[in-house]
Parts: structure tokens; C-alpha cells; sequence
């Protein structure tokens, strides 16, 4: 068994037990292994001979974890916040859908199956995510992921495809190009507001190499909308920025930027230059026909074809294609598969999630949200303005990014939309202690709140 196999599995075991007695170390925990994906490396040889499922065990172990402290594990927040709310009625109409359409396909029974699992994780970590440091550490384990995604890319693992990176890093909803490159597009503002709230050097040295990594891995995707993603998460991130750091984040940005063209090569400039030659492309102009289809797909089937049969369907539609093929559009898939009322559901679980966390901005900026926070004696620093902005640019990068690739059932597009779910209750609770009046509080207490009610005591 190779070191890395080993250091898997001390950090698994003892993870999946902390999860029992601490439900959010089984949050965390998910998280990590999510980017990692052991049973596909080649140090999981291991983890396949067991034919141990990891990501369900986590789950199990956190629920676990949740029913033996449920009596004492509440606090301010909903449960059930309103994208949410749409959200899980786009998950059953998704269901539903395999019963009209073009009827039921293994395609469908397994996204179905995924898309229920998925829902599932997304209500867990909104039960277990509803103090700042929660929150903190949950987008600390998500950089620990794509560092090591990142890494991997950096050691040339995976398999390159047409001079790009295709396949073979991360969890399955990377499998190609596209999804890995919106993926690390989404976390580059996670990275940078991480950045200027670490408080050691060694902290921001780590999250600098971390986001050069991930700068790189996005160049040899070679992904053209990956250039999208980056334009619009660029835009929302600069008139996001907290109040009081507006000039250091746009230098940051631009300094930023200007790094990562240094990072480029010939081969990424050559790739990005088709994008104002797209009438001479061929995967541009399939795009263009797939999504024509999708839109005569909801002209037959107004309530959608069936979760999972565009690929298949797209045949009937599209002269002369004798392959399955996929929207490569997030938007025009929910629309060819759910039809109208399920596009609709889409739009308005976003506009409700852009709108919470533009709520939370405005919070940010009316109350005292930057303090120190306490995990097992290890200060860190939380300053709810940073978060706010970082993901909703992340999501908004995301989101323009799936306009040309489909990740509508993917895992890291629900749980940004959990964490945004996540963020707002934070940002209740914050509210809630700083308007506690002056009293002894507890020793926990003192720990969370900000340092202008910390000083007074």
C-alpha cells in the first residue's frame, strides 16, 4: 500500500468516527473526498478491493451523528430556505418526468438515484453548517480539494485529449474538460477571499500556490468556456468587493489576471483564438444544433422529455447524427428534459439564491462581520463581506460557464447552492449575538463574537 493510500485512510477513519460525535467532520469530510474520488486512483487500489462505497458511508455515519445529538444540535436558521424550496420541487419534477416523455432509461433511473442522493447531502449541510467557523472551514475543505486536483494536473496525471486535459482527475462530475474548468473558475474567488483573510504568511503562501494551481490546471483544460465563466465571476467579484477593500481587490485583480497570462502557453492561446472563428468550428456549430433541438424538443413536449434522454433523443432531432450527444448547455438540458416548468423552477431557485446572498452582502455591510474565530484553540480570521462577495461570484462564474456545458445534476453546482443556503443562516446568527444584550455569555460565546462586543466584556 502506497503512503498516499495511507494517509487516505487515517485521514478516512478518523474523519467517518469523528463524524459520529461531530456531524460537521462528516461534512468536511464529503467534501474532500468528493475532489479526491479514491475508488478511480491509482493509489485506490485498496479502497476498490473492499468495494467500500465512501461518499454513501460519510453520509451514514454524519446521519448517525445528527440523530445522537439532534436534542442539543439546534440554533437560529431554516432549514428549508426558499431555493430550497424550488430546488426540491425541480428534484421531483425530475422524478416525475420519467413517467411521460420519452419514458424511463437507465440514464434516468441513475440521475434520478444521483439527484436524490445529491438533495439529501445539500439538507445535511445545511443542518450542520450554522456558525461562522462552519462555514470557515467547510470552504477550507473545498480548497484542500481542488489543491489536490490541482496538484495532480501540475504532476501530470490524467489523460490528455487533443492537447488538453480531458479526463482522469477528481470525482466524476470532472470528467471532461469543461465540468473541471467551471469547477475551479467557480473557486477562484473562494481562493481570493481566502487570501485576504488569512492572517499568517504561511497561510497566504499556501493559498497562493493552491490558486497558481488551480490557474493552471484551468490552462490545460484548454476550455473556451471556461473564458465565460472567468469574464462574468471577474465582473460580480470587482462590484462585490467589501466595503474598505475595494482598491486593494481590483489591484488584486488585475495583478491577478496578469499572472495568470503568464502561466499561458501557445497551445491555450491557439485553443481560445477559435472562439471569434466559431462558424468554421465543429464543435461550436453541433452546440448551436443541439440546442435548436433541445428548444424543438419542448415545442413537442412541453413538460419535457425525461430526465436523462436528451442524449438519446437528440438523434430524432438532429439529420444524420448516429451518436448519443449531450446539450452541452445546462439550461437548454433542463428545458429539452423538464420542459417548461422546469426551466422555470431552475430560474427561480437561482434568482431566490442570487438574492439571498445579495441580501447577505448588504448585511455584511450593516453589521460588525469581521472577527476572529476559535477551532480547537486555532484562530482564524471571518469576515462575512469576503464570503458573501466570494460566493457569488464563484456562482455567477459557474452559472455563465453552464451556458455551454451541462451541469445540471451535478454535485458542486447543489452544493454552492447549499452554501448559499448556508451563508444566510451565518449571517442570522451574527445578527442575532450582536444584538445580545451586555450579559456574562459563555466561554463559547466569547470565542464568536465579533471583537467590538469581545472588547466591552
Amino acid at each position: 500500500m502506497s503512503l498516499t493510500a495511507i494517509a487516505f485512510w487515517l485521514v478516512y477513519i478518523f474523519g467517518v468516527g469523528s463524524a459520529l460525535l461531530v456531524p460537521l467532520a462528516g461534512v468536511l469530510l464529503y467534501i474532500l473526498v468528493y475532489h479526491m474520488n479514491p475508488e478511480y486512483q491509482w493509489w485506490g487500489e485498496s479502497v476498490r478491493v473492499l468495494g467500500l462505497r465512501t461518499s454513501m458511508t460519510i453520509v451514514v455515519a454524519t446521519v448517525i451523528g445528527l440523530a445522537l445529538r439532534y436534542p442539543r444540535f439546534g440554533g437560529i436558521g431554516r432549514q428549508f430556505p426558499l431555493p430550497i424550496v424550488f430546488g426540491a420541487a425541480l428534484v421531483l419534477l425530475a422524478c416525475a418526468s420519467m413517467t411521460w416523455g420519452y419514458g424511463t432509461s437507465a440514464r434516468g433511473l441513475f440521475m434520478a438515484e444521483k439527484i436524490i442522493k445529491v438533495l439529501f447531502f445539500v439538507l445535511i449541510l445545511i443542518r450542520c453548517v450554522r456558525e461562522p467557523h462552519h462555514y470557515h472551514l467547510v470552504i477550507i475543505a473545498w480548497l484542500c480539494g481542488v489543491f489536490y486536483i490541482g496538484y495532480q494536473a501540475y504532476g501530470n496525471v490524467g489523460t490528455q485529449y487533443g492537447g488538453r486535459l480531458d479526463r482522469g482527475i477528481g470525482g466524476p462530475d470532472f470528467a471532461e474538460s469543461s465540468g473541471l474548468a467551471i469547477h475551479l473558475v467557480s473557486t477562484l474567488p473562494l481562493i481570493g477571499a481566502m487570501f485576504f483573510m488569512a492572517s499568517r504568511w504561511w497561510s497566504r503562501a499556501l493559498i497562493l500556490i493552491t490558486g497558481a494551481l488551480v490557474v493552471n490546471t484551468i490552462i490545460l483544460t484548454r476550455t473556451r468556456n471556461a473564458i465565460v465563466g472567468l469574464i462574468a465571476m471577474g465582473l460580480v467579484a470587482a462590484f462585490s468587493l467589501p466595503r474598505g477593500y475595494r482598491r486593494k481587490g481590483w489591484a488584486a485583480i488585475v495583478l491577478g489576471t496578469l499572472l495568470a497570462f503568464q502561466l499561458t502557453d501557445p497551445g491555450w492561446w491557439k485553443r481560445i483564438t477559435t472562439i471569434t472563428e466559431y462558424k468554421q468550428d465543429a464543435s461550436a456549430t453541433s452546440r448551436l444544433l443541439y440546442w435548436k433541438a433541445a428548444i424543438e424538443m419542448a415545442g413537442d413536449y412541453p413538460l419535457g422529455i425525461g430526465i436523462g434522454n436528451f442524449h438519446e433523443a437528440v438523434k430524432d432531432y438532429v439529420p444524420n447524427l448516429k451518436i448519443i450527444r449531450a446539450a452541452h448547455s445546462t439550461y437548454f438540458a433542463c428545458l429539452a428534459e423538464l420542459g417548461y416548468p422546469g426551466l422555470m423552477l431552475l430560474l427561480m431557485m437561482l434568482t431566490a439564491m442570487l438574492w439571498r446572498l445579495g441580501r447577505v452582502r448588504g448585511e455584511a455591510a450593516h453589521i460588525e462581520s469581521d472577527f476572529p474565530i476559535y477551532v480547537r484553540g486555532w484562530r482564524m480570521r471571518f469576515h462575512l463581506g469576503w464570503h458573501a462577495m466570494a460566493l457569488r461570484a464563484g456562482l455567477c462564474g459557474y452559472l455563465a460557464g453552464s451556458l455551454f456545458t451541462t451541469r445540471l445534476w451535478t454535485e458542486d453546482f447543489w452544493i454552492m447552492i447549499g452554501l448559499a443556503c448556508c451563508l444566510s443562516n451565518v449571517t442570522e446568527r451574527i445578527r442575532e449575538r450582536a444584538s445580545v444584550p451586555d450579559e456574562p455569555p459563555t466561554d463559547q460565546a466569547i470565542r464568536l463574537l465579533p471583537p467590538t462586543v469581545t472588547g466591552q466584556l
